[in-house]
Order: C-alpha cells, then sequence, then structure tokens
C-alpha cells in the first residue's frame, strides 16, 4: 500500500506535486495552535474564559477565510493567494507570543486562523485547476495525504519544542509557513496561465475552467446558475451531519474513553493512531480504485459506513471495540471526504472557487458546534449519546442522498466513467 501510494503521488502533474510537498511542509509547521491554550493559560496571563474567547477568534477568522475566498479567487491566481496566506500567517504567529492584554490577542489570534485558513480554499482551486474531473478524487486524497502527515509530524514536534520553551514553537511555526512559502515560490511559475502538468489541457465540461485569464479571474461566469445553487446547497447541507460527526474524534474521544468508558489513557491514543494509519495507508489506494466510481455510489457507500461507525463507538464498552469501530468509520472518512471535495467541485460549473470556500466554511461550522454538542448530550449513564447522535445524522443524511438522486436540481448527473490515468 505504502509502494503504491508513493507511486501515486509521484505520478501527480509537476503543479500537484507542488501542491503536495508545500502543504506537507505547511502541516508539519501547525505546531502552536495545539498548544494556543496552556500557552495562554500559563504565560499569556489570560483566565479560562478569557483563553475559551481568544481560542474561538482562530475559528471566526477561518470563517471568515472561507467566505471571503471566492472573492478573492476571482482577484488572485490561487498559489498568489496561498503565498499572502503564508505571509501572513507566519507574520501573526510570530506576533501573537509578544501581544499583551485580551483586544489585542483576540485580534491577533483572528488574523492568524484567517490566514491559516484562506490557504485551505486556494489548495482546492489549485487541485481543481491542476487535474482533469476525472483525476480529480485520486488528487484530493494526495492532498489529503498530505495534510494527515503533517498534522500527525506537526503536533508531535511542537510538544517537544513547547517542553523546552512555549515561546519558541511560535516561532519555530512561523518559520515552517515561510519556507512553505519559499517552496511554493521556487516551484511555481508565475507567468503559468494554467496549473496543469505538460501536454495537459483544462476541460470545458462542470468544474472545467474555460478561460483563466490574467490575474485568476475566470471571466465567463462566477455566479451559479439556479440549477448549481439547489444542487449545492443541498450537498452542503447534507454534509453537515458528515463533518459534524467527524470533527467529534478530535474534541470528544479522549474524555469518552477515560471518563465516560473508565478505560485506560492509552485506548483513546490507539484510536488517533489506528485513524491516522487508515488514512495514509489506504486512501490514496482505494481512491484510485475507485476513480471510476459514480458520485452517489460513492457518496451513499461513504455515508453509511461512516454512519455504522459511529453507531458503533456509541456500543463500544471495550479498547477492541473502539478499535474495530473505528476501523469501520475510518474507510466511511477515507472513500466521503474525496468524494465530496471531487463532487462539490464539479457540480458548480465555473463557479467552483466560490462553492469551494461555502464548503470550507461547512467543515469550519462543525468544528465550532462540535464541543456543544459533546457537551450537551454526553453525561452520567448515557456517554456515548454523541456518537449515536452523529451515526444516525449520517444515516439519516444517507437516506436524503437517495431520495435526492432522482431530482434533475438536486443532483447532478453522474461523471462519465472514464480512466483516471
Amino acid at each position: 500500500m505504502i509502494a503504491e501510494t508513493w507511486r501515486t503521488v509521484a505520478g501527480l502533474a509537476p503543479p500537484l506535486r507542488t501542491l503536495f510537498l508545500t502543504t506537507l511542509v505547511f502541516r508539519t509547521g501547525t505546531m502552536a495552535y495545539p498548544f494556543l491554550t496552556p500557552y495562554l493559560l500559563r504565560s499569556g496571563g489570560l483566565d479560562a474564559a478569557s483563553t475559551s474567547l481568544t481560542v474561538t477568534a482562530f475559528g471566526v477568522g477561518a470563517l471568515v477565510a472561507d467566505l471571503a475566498a471566492g472573492r478573492l479567487l476571482g482577484r488572485l491566481r490561487p498559489y498568489a493567494l496561498m503565498r499572502g496566506g503564508f505571509l501572513l500567517g507566519a507574520a501573526a504567529v510570530a506576533v501573537v507570543p509578544l501581544l499583551r492584554g485580551l483586544p489585542a490577542l483576540v485580534a491577533g489570534v483572528l488574523i492568524w486562523g484567517f490566514a491559516y485558513e484562506i490557504v485551505t480554499p486556494a489548495a482546492y482551486a489549485a487541485t481543481i485547476a491542476g487535474s482533469r474531473p476525472a483525476q480529480r478524487k485520486v488528487a484530493f486524497s494526495c492532498y489529503r495525504l498530505a495534510i494527515n502527515l503533517g498534522l500527525a509530524a506537526g503536533p508531535l514536534i511542537g510538544a517537544l519544542v513547547f517542553a523546552i520553551d512555549s515561546y519558541a514553537v511560535f516561532w519555530a511555526n512561523a518559520l515552517c509557513v515561510l519556507a512553505a512559502a519559499a517552496l511554493l515560490h521556487a516551484r511555481s511559475r508565475p507567468d503559468a496561465r494554467s496549473h496543469h502538468g505538460p501536454g495537459e489541457r483544462e476541460d470545458d465540461g462542470p468544474g472545467g475552467r474555460q478561460d483563466d485569464l490574467p490575474g485568476g479571474r475566470n471571466r465567463v461566469r462566477d455566479r451559479l446558475t439556479r440549477p448549481e445553487r439547489i444542487r449545492f446547497w443541498t450537498v452542503f447541507g447534507l454534509s453537515l451531519p458528515i463533518q459534524l460527526a467527524y470533527a467529534l474524534p478530535s474534541v470528544f474521544v479522549a474524555g469518552y474513553v477515560i471518563v465516560g468508558l473508565g478505560l485506560p489513557g492509552y485506548w483513546a491514543g490507539a484510536v488517533f493512531t489506528v485513524n491516522a494509519l487508515g488514512i495514509v495507508l489506504f486512501e490514496v489506494p482505494l481512491n484510485a480504485r475507485m476513480a471510476r466510481v459514480g458520485d452517489l455510489t460513492t457518496l451513499v457507500t461513504g455515508y453509511a459506513t461512516a454512519g455504522a461507525g459511529f453507531l458503533l463507538m456509541a456500543l463500544a464498552t471495550t479498547g477492541p471495540a473502539l478499535v474495530l469501530a473505528t476501523l469501520v468509520w475510518t474507510a466511511g472518512e477515507i472513500v466521503v471526504f474525496p468524494g465530496l471535495l471531487d463532487y462539490v467541485s464539479r457540480l458548480s460549473g465555473p463557479a467552483a472557487d466560490r462553492t469551494m470556500g461555502l464548503y470550507s466554511g461547512g467543515v469550519n461550522l462543525a468544528f465550532i458546534a462540535a464541543p456543544q454538542l459533546a457537551l450537551h448530550l454526553t453525561g452520567p449513564g448515557h456517554p456515548g449519546t454523541p456518537w449515536a447522535v452523529a451515526g444516525a445524522a449520517v444515516c439519516a443524511a444517507c437516506l436524503l442522498l437517495l431520495a435526492a438522486r432522482t431530482h434533475p436540481y438536486t443532483w447532478h448527473k453522474e461523471k462519465p466513467c472514464t480512466s483516471a490515468t
């Protein structure tokens, strides 16, 4: 599996290999955010309420970035916007430990969140521009692989740096972001009219741009038609349960395992390890094999598997049962997220840059809402309720996907089964 993943990544078009390496460096540099709360409590001079407000500002800044991404991508090329986000983010993360007082810290962290998140829709746009529709599911899988590898290494390195010097973790983060900016600048061609590799051309079909004019603005059409709006908001609404469900593990697993089930803490670590290994080992090869599978089949398979996995989490009472449930919802994650990214990138025609930013905003809304969901649903005697509610919601969304498939305004036609190679 590792060899197949390596061959797939190595076989990407040059611009997508550049995006993979840049994303890997950038996400590996995500060292400071996981330690923002302890830093603010220990060195920032804030109490718990002020710390919570400051950390929330990061999510607010990220949401603003997602909402602004469509307009910014209408004026800037994806790589130019990514470089701008890197430079702004490096400056913000380096300045945050120098700030004092709640207003200054909230403003600094909000800008940091904006700069961090604006890279995501720009990377989505670069992936769309650099791949044909038949290749896009694999391209998104490779992009997600870079994210997961980076986020696996970054917090571990950050923990070591933070233990030595709490200020140094911010500066190390800033240096990594600057390295990502330098790598992107060195490996990208500023005079390129397209992000496709040699010998490739952009498709004129759904999701393909017909004319990428200087400045990166698609002047053919940047507004959604009525059918495209209906299709996008249908899939956006149906994606929220899956986003909420997959936001739960990061905020709820440790408390559920240790407090709710009374199991040793290493079982929480086992859940994270199994999930990460599953994604790294299997996501790219599996999506390469599923490249010709239709959108509806892909999403229904992913939703059904995810729903079953989260329902199993609610029923698990032992460590091995938790690992089994994790394997199931990890399989759903491997299928559903590349499938959603691929589908959303094509269902809205030339306005895909805008809709990808809105889709990313839904991801951030889920991460903001997930802790509240877990807090209000869990309690003595029913610790697994958040998993059960998430699993049931995902299964309901799966049924709604099937119900929407017959309506031409709510479901985009299946992509042709062409070769992905």
